[in-house]
Formats: C-alpha cells, structure tokens, sequence
C-alpha cells in the first residue's frame, strides 16, 4: 500500500505539472498570437511608411511647412492691409463729406456776396441819385 500511494502521490505531481505545463503552453500560445498580431500591425505600418515616403519625403514636407508658414505670414499681413484700406476708406469718406460741406459753403458765400455786391450797387445808385 505504501508503494500504491507513492504513486499516486508521484501520479498528482505529474498531473500538476503537466496541468502546469498545459497553462503555460497556452499563455505562451497567446503571446505567440499577440506578437504575430503586433507583427502584421507593423508591416502594415511600414508599408504605409514606404508608401508615404513614396508620394513625400521628409524634405518635401519641410519645404512644404515652410510654404505653408509664409502663405500664413502673407495671409495676416493682408489683413492688416485691408484693415488700413477700411481705415483710409473711412477717412476718404469724412474728407469727401467735408468737401462737400465746403462746397455748400462756398456756393452760400458766393451767393451772399452777390446779394451783398448788387445791394451795395443799388445803394450807390439811390446815393448818387439823391445826391446829384
């Protein structure tokens, strides 16, 4: 009986090794899974590198931030263009209200010293007839 549950005893490690040994073949399987997932993954990547590199390279897009940075440049110093424009606008408007406010004034004067020069001629008159 003795050598029975020697056995036995031997037979459970042996089962719990093997059960053991089943465990980790599997976590190991997964691994192996996991790792042949993140390698297709990267040649996905490198293929969509490749292809990138392909259409630009690393020079073309510096050239083409650099590009994009003076077009930026170019676009605020047009703003601040067509905010003096807005300003020179305003202004032109007022001058041209003023002008024409001394448009108005001098057809008034004008009109004013006509009336006053043939008022002045008729007095003239009137005092020349009295006094001759």
């Amino acid at each position: 009986m003795a050598e029975q549950d020697l056995i036995l005893q031997q037979l459970q490690k042996m089962e719990a090794k093997i059960d053991k040994l089943a465990s980790e073949l599997h976590n190991t399987n997964l691994e192996m899974t996991r790792i042949a997932g993140m390698k297709h993954a990267l040649n996905d990547i490198k293929t969509w590198k490749e292809n990138i590199e392909g259409i630009v390279n690393g020079t073309d897009l510096k050239e083409m931030k650099k590009a994009l940075q003076e077009v930026r440049l170019a676009a605020e110093e047009m703003d601040k263009l067509e905010e003096a424009l807005a300003v020179l606008r305003k202004e032109k408007e007022k001058d041209r209200l003023e002008i024409d406010e001394l448009k108005t004034f001098r057809t008034k004067a004008k009109t004013v010293v006509a009336i006053l020069s043939v008022l002045f001629t008729i007095a003239i008159s009137v005092i020349g007839f009295f006094v001759s």
